[in-house]
């Protein structure tokens, strides 16, 4: 078992950067042992310079970065030795390629996301149940929270605590709670993918065992090969079926809970961590709980550690050119830039950093609500995340509703056949909210700022029309239920694209990604059409040829798939692409990148290949690539060549 990582200097043995996984310790004691024992193998004959040396009690695995760091990887020894070996050679490997052109402290920062599988372990859990039986009961008590207040509130498809991890060690385990209505039984094939263990609760009634039964059935056709337990909840009621009599009627393994119960905490996060650990055949260690986990919520997965440079000192470091070319070796000029804690700025010297701080970025969207009226109320249909900024839906849809109501703020409507009608801008949290208004529905985009009011103005109104046309024969039978809206999300999508999405993108699935925000069958199956049709990797352009879906649905798919973490896009870049600027580069990029990718942008013409371009600012190639890649995957140029 790894339980300590460290990058130290090989001279000196001062520790660059190190992780602790387990609390177990290794300390300036086991270093100096370490130094000792390394500086004997090197000069040891028939030994392999990868011979794992004992430090104090902790067998080290060990491989060179560069010719002046060393990768530590401190373990309890009951591990295979070739395969402790491996994950050394290539984390080794994964840091050099993370140093090209960057500063330390991006290691520093990031040294867990740079090797990733060689120290972790995931895990899948799915958690399944009729309405009511306790699911997000039992996933606030795992994470430690207070059971919601109010009673019951349904599941919407998958819930928020999807996106939360249990970090155990080195094992990460990320829980999914998803709705066992039938109505989202369609999807579950879809939300099975890379599952490791499946949870089937119930209520310990009677009647609620026998709808789990159905449920059971269903579930080994989806996922036949997936260990499933059941999870006896409620057993505190005087109505519940004993664990033991619902074993037998189900046929699985039966654990009895009581999800509301705080002293059950320890418990079931014990069970839950040794059904993993026994699943995927690693072994537990010894440890009480509160020493093994920490809950983290799970962000936007982290880019691979050669595709981000530095945000935290200064941007992006100067590199010499011919240092840096792929397949070269290391030069003793990058290792001394390297190792530095100071990282050198790349910033013209004539440029005023303190005017370039202050220039207006161009108006950024980070969310879209459309929004139904009933009655004279507003509710939400579906709402579309831009960024990475939380927001409460409800109460922006409450705040529209509550001014809309206000004589004089929808100005001069126009009358009753009027197409449009603009509400003021509402200013909410530092942003904006610019609402534009229709007969039946509310478009409400959040922007930053209002740099771009009069060409949102224009794309909102024809959206609103488009959406009107629709469902221009419903409302006369409508009931109001507002999920028959969320097809017009593809619509939506045309206008407003979460991403910009080109025909000549390389679409990669990934196992598994966030809860999506829609509850509509018919936006489901196009969603899992679309991703079931990605094998391993393919172009945009092949995936529109061979579904039988409009184009926009296939697009809308893959933006929705790409924002919430099932696919990624990539774009071939080569040395001698010709790159064309369409777009301005954003503060956040030029906070993590530095100014010099404002230069290259500004260079971007069509007219020169990368290399020289790249050459010209004397920065490395393979690290520019990465962020040339970045840059058109945000629109901010184009391969033209």
């Amino acid at each position: 078992m790894i339980h300590n990582v460290l990058l130290i200097e090989k001279d000196t043995g001062a520790i660059v950067t190190s992780t602790r996984f387990w609390k177990i310790d290794f300390g300036e004691s086991e270093i100096v042992e370490f130094i000792h024992g390394f500086n004997d193998l090197l000069v040891t004959e028939g030994l392999s310079e990868d011979t794992p040396i004992f430090a104090g009690d902790h067998k080290v695995f060990h491989h060179m970065v560069g010719e002046d760091l060393i990768l530590m990887l401190v373990t309890d020894g009951k591990d295979e030795e070739r395969r402790i070996k491996e994950k050394a050679r290539e984390g080794a490997s994964r840091m050099e390629t993370a140093l090209r052109g960057q500063s330390i402290g991006y290691v520093k920062d990031n040294l867990q996301d740079i090797l990733g599988e060689l120290i972790f372990t995931r895990f899948k859990i799915s958690f399944v149940g009729s309405g009511g039986v306790g699911k997000s009961t039992l996933l606030r008590l795992l994470f430690g929270r207070e059971p919601a207040p109010g009673g019951y509130t349904p599941t919407i498809n998958v819930a928020v605590d999807s996106s939360e991890t249990i970090q155990f060690g080195t094992f990460l385990v990320t829980v999914w709670d998803f709705a066992g209505q039938a109505v989202f039984q369609d999807l579950w094939a879809f939300y099975f993918q890379g599952t490791d263990v499946i949870f089937l609760i119930t209520d310990s009634s009677f009647r609620n065992v026998m709808q789990t039964k159905t449920l059971l059935r269903n579930i080994k056709k989806e996922a036949p090969a997936v260990p499933l337990f059941i999870i006896a909840n409620k057993q505190d009621l005087p109505e519940s079926m004993q664990s033991d009599k619902i074993k037998r009627l189900l046929g699985a393994p039966t654990f009895q809970m009581v999800a509301t119960d705080k002293a059950r905490r320890e418990e079931f996060i014990r069970l839950m961590l040794e059904v993993s650990a026994k699943t995927v055949g690693v072994q537990l260690p010894d440890l009480p709980v509160s020493e093994m986990i920490t809950v983290r919520r799970r962000t936007e997965e982290v880019e691979a550690a050669q595709t981000r440079i530095d945000a935290t000192e200064g941007g992006y470091e100067t590199v010499p050119y011919e240092a840096v070319q792929e397949g070269a070796a290391t030069s003793t000029t990058v290792t001394t830039t390297v190792v530095e804690t100071e990282t050198t700025s790349s910033i013209d010297t004539e440029v005023d950093a303190e005017a370039v701080s202050v220039v207006s970025d161009p108006a950024r969207i980070l969310h879209l609500l459309l929004i139904v009226q009933r009655e004279g109320m507003f509710e939400s249909s579906y709402h579309l995340d831009y960024s990475t900024e939380l927001i409460d839906v409800n109460a922006v849809t409450s705040l529209i509703s509550a001014l809309d109501s206000f004589s004089g703020i929808d100005g001069d409507s126009g009358g009753a056949d009027s197409k449009t009608d603009a509400l003021e801008n509402i200013e909410h949290e530092d942003n904006i909210v610019m609402v534009e208004k229709s007969n039946h529905f509310v478009l409400a985009l959040v922007i930053t700022n209002s740099s771009h009011e009069d060409e949102y103005r224009k794309t909102m109104a024809s959206l609103l029309a488009d959406v009107e046309m629709m469902y221009s024969d419903v409302w006369t039978n409508w009931d109001g239920n507002t999920i028959i809206f969320e097809p017009s999300v593809f619509t939506v999508l045309s206008k407003v694209p979460l991403k910009p999405v080109s025909l000549d993108y390389i679409v990669k699935s990934r196992e598994t990604g966030k809860a999506l925000p829609f509850e509509n069958r018919d936006v489901g199956a196009a969603v899992v059409a679309v991703k079931s049709a990605i094998e391993g990797s393919d172009t945009v352009g092949g995936l529109v040829r061979s579904l039988d879906l409009p184009r926009d649905q296939v697009l809308g798919c893959l933006q929705i798939l790409e924002q919430y973490g099932w696919i990624d896009f990539k774009v071939a870049i080569e040395d001698d692409s010709h790159l064309r600027k369409i777009g301005d580069v954003g503060a956040e990029t030029r906070k993590a990148y530095g100014e010099v990718v404002v230069k290259f942008v500004d260079l971007c013409d069509g007219t020169k290949p990368l290399e020289d371009i790249v050459r010209s600012l004397r920065v490395s190639l393979p690290a520019m690539k990465f962020v040339a890649q970045k840059l058109v995957l945000d629109a901010v140029l184009e391969v033209v060549a």
